[in-house]
């Protein structure tokens, strides 16, 4: 079984990996052609996460809002603004997790004669 540090790191990676495909997307949102990618995470055996970048499933139902703006882009960026605030509030959630496992540690030290 992984430690609550690997575990936590591995989201934070994921989320990482997240906010830089979602910035990816909002940089390469004008240009004509283009096809945005998604992160897909998976569950490891024993805990934490594993990430990977994909094309989006469907870009042209990515578009829907802002499809005649961007000629032909597939970014959705009310989507993107979405993912990135989403990738921010995974990243903190394990920011807090690692701190947890760093407080818990510290104590159980103070608790060893």
């Amino acid at each position: 079984m992984s430690t609550i540090q690997g575990i936590a790191q591995s989201g934070l990676e994921a989320a990482t990996a997240r906010l830089s495909v979602s910035a990816n997307n909002v940089a390469n949102a004008l240009t004509p052609g283009f096809t945005p990618s998604r992160v897909a995470a998976a569950d490891v055996k024993g805990g934490g996460v594993s990430s990977a970048v994909a094309p989006a499933v469907d870009a042209a139902a990515e578009a829907r809002a802002d499809r005649a703006l961007l000629a032909g882009s597939g970014t959705d960026l009310i989507g993107e603004v979405v993912a990135q605030s989403q990738a921010s509030q995974l990243y903190q959630a394990n920011l807090a997790t690692l701190q947890t496992a760093d407080e818990l540690f510290q104590a159980a030290l103070k608790l060893k004669p």
